[in-house]
């Protein structure tokens, strides 16, 4: 039996795998948010894109795309969905007449505002227990992580 193969059969566990970790915990998250914000007639990939054009408005769909993790094909049809719901807009690019800029809408500027508190206190309720000190090192090393898979070369869709 070749080592690699002792490894997986003796010592790898998929409760103590960082990615079933990380997945684990982002979608328990993820879930019980989405649930919160089911009254604003939203899900939760909706609230990712206002809340990044909360953050930046006004971006291409490949900036939205990058910031959002969503890729491009379903956030185009999604972006649609929040058109018809008067929550964005899209508009000619300034700088490429060939791409689109999304902006917010007013009315979702005021939805965005609305839900983002709630979005922070779904973030204090996970970091429960966490120290300052350790919230800002685990948001640094899920950066790092997040660079290095991204290393490993365009995302799989």
């Amino acid at each position: 039996m070749a080592e690699a193969d002792h490894f997986v059969l003796q010592d790898y566990s998929l409760e103590n795998a960082l990615p079933y970790l990380l997945n684990r915990a982002g979608v328990r998250i993820g879930e019980s948010f989405s649930i919160e914000i089911q009254k604003f007639n939203i899900t939760l990939p909706m609230w990712r894109v206002l809340a990044s054009l909360l953050h930046e408005n006004g971006q291409r769909m490949t900036q939205l795309a990058e910031h959002t993790s969503i890729d491009i094909s379903t956030l185009s049809r999604l972006v649609g969905t929040l058109e018809k719901k008067e929550l964005v807009k899209r508009k000619p690019s300034l700088e490429d007449r060939r791409s689109v800029t999304v902006v917010l809408t007013k009315s979702g500027k005021n939805l965005a505002v609305q839900v983002a508190p709630l979005a922070d206190l779904y973030e204090r309720i996970a970091l429960t227990n966490i120290s300052l000190e350790e919230a800002v090192l685990l948001k640094q090393l899920l950066r790092k992580i997040y660079t290095n898979i991204s290393s490993l070369g365009p995302q799989v869709t």
